[in-house]
């Protein structure tokens, strides 16, 4: 079956519709019972002593948590999506063998684009979740929010990095910026 642009765009923006209107209810659903209550002005208990930003004293993590899974399971569907990708254009040899080599670059170049935001979003998660279970509560309210914030702003590092991975897997690009910089790799 062959799926013109206008069917194709219609299928990702209907995926990309109902994908993100799941996830908002679901957090709504889960954050719904902290809106009233769940965080407090800024009181002497609330402040932390480390680093002055009001904190929001949640006993469990489940909100957070199933907020990133939904982060994760996104990023899951385009990898596997990718790999599809990877499998359709090996199978189909209509192509001449520049096509095929481009394309082959543009999956491997997307793929890795997937899998770094995957690794960043995943292993924040895993360290806080494994330091929330280790330590006690007179601790948690010192150590985790510097914590919290050092891992936040490795997710504001995913559009560093997707030019990097451009750059790199992609010849042509790499070509050109070697040549910019005077570079000549052997």
């Amino acid at each position: 079956m062959k799926i013109n642009f206008k069917h194709y765009l219609m299928y990702m923006f209907s995926t990309v519709l109902i994908v993100s209107l799941l996830h908002n209810l679901i957090s709504i659903r889960y954050v719904q019972q902290y809106i009233e209550g769940g965080i407090k002005q800024a009181y002497k208990e609330y402040f932390n002593k480390t680093v002055p930003f009001v904190i929001m004293k949640l006993e469990q993590g489940l909100p957070s948590l199933i907020t990133t899974l939904f982060v994760l399971i996104s990023y899951l569907i385009i990898f596997v999506c990718g790999f599809k990708m990877v499998s359709y254009v090996k199978s189909h040899t209509g192509y001449d063998q520049n096509m095929k080599r481009l394309l082959k670059q543009l999956t491997k170049t997307l793929i890795i684009l997937v899998i770094i935001p995957f690794i960043n979003q995943l292993l924040p998660i895993l360290i806080v979740f494994s330091t929330l279970n280790k330590t006690n509560d007179s601790v948690k309210d010192n150590y985790i929010n510097p914590i919290y914030i050092f891992l936040a702003m490795f997710t504001h590092f995913t559009p560093v990095f997707n030019p990097i991975v451009c750059i790199i897997t992609n010849k042509p690009y790499k070509e050109a910026v070697f040549n910019r910089l005077q570079i000549h790799p052997q």
